[in-house]
């Protein structure tokens, strides 16, 4: 005689994002920006090949669900840095960002480089507060125990000068900037961004071509991103063949 099997409880969604060192579903390790940052820059420190599929500038009501889907059912997760103005024009797509297993991470609230970056130099008292509001927005949405180590400067760290002062006000704030180290092109200039399926799929696994143990790949959820949407299916299964688990940023 088998003992039945004790009812099960269904699970709530969750109002945050998963915590550091838990297992989404899907087995997405989530990592503080800080740990993915040391990986970078010593990739033998990682715990093994990991992918970090990060989407900029959302959420967008009309591109953002159609990421959400691919993602859904390859059954893997993102991490999502949002543009803090965009949070008011599409707050149910932020809760189903974090419902389906995602994280969210801070990508500014204006994304705007005059604001950010005078004469392209950090105006840390700017960065601070974009990253203060941005945060605010999002806990609107999420509540007030939302909270993350992840903030992404518009352009990218790389691009901008004397960013000193701009990082130890994120330091401050517990967050840790992090850039990227491969991209789809969706967002580089007309003769470099890709056109077709094929050319993206291309750029976006150029490092398993290059033996990248840790890579945190550049895409973007905003308006008028269809072929990211078209091309993330086969950029997942190539990384899936190759052996990477897939991380994403608390």
């Amino acid at each position: 005689m088998t003992t039945p099997e004790p009812p099960t409880t269904p699970p709530t969604t969750p109002t945050t994002p998963p915590a550091v060192d838990t297992v989404a579903p899907g087995a997405s390790g989530v990592y503080t920006a800080a740990q993915v940052h040391a990986w970078v820059k010593d990739p033998t420190a990682a715990p093994g090949k990991l992918l970090f599929l990060t989407f900029d500038d959302g959420p967008s009501n009309l591109i953002t669900p159609k990421v959400l889907d691919a993602l859904k059912a390859a059954q893997v997760h993102a991490t999502f840095f949002i543009v803090g103005q965009e949070v008011p024009k599409a707050p149910e797509i932020l809760k189903r960002e974090v419902a389906e297993g995602n994280s969210i991470a801070l990508h500014s609230l204006t994304h705007d480089y005059k604001k950010l970056y005078p004469g392209r130099s950090a105006n840390a008292e700017r960065v601070a507060s974009e990253f203060d509001k941005t945060l605010a927005a999002v806990r609107e949405v999420l509540g007030p125990d939302f909270s993350t180590t992840a903030w992404r400067y518009p352009g990218g760290h790389m691009s901008w000068k004397h960013m000193a002062a701009a990082d130890a006000a994120l330091e401050a704030r517990g967050a840790t900037w992090i850039d990227w180290n491969a991209m789809t092109g969706d967002a580089e200039p007309k003769k470099r961004r890709p056109t077709t399926v094929p050319a993206m799929v291309a750029m976006a696994t150029q490092p398993i071509t290059d033996g990248e143990q840790v890579v945190i790949l550049l895409a973007h959820d905003s308006r008028g991103k269809d072929l990211t949407v078209a091309s993330l299916p086969q950029i997942i299964d190539a990384y899936k063949a190759a052996g990477y688990g897939f991380g994403t940023l608390s």
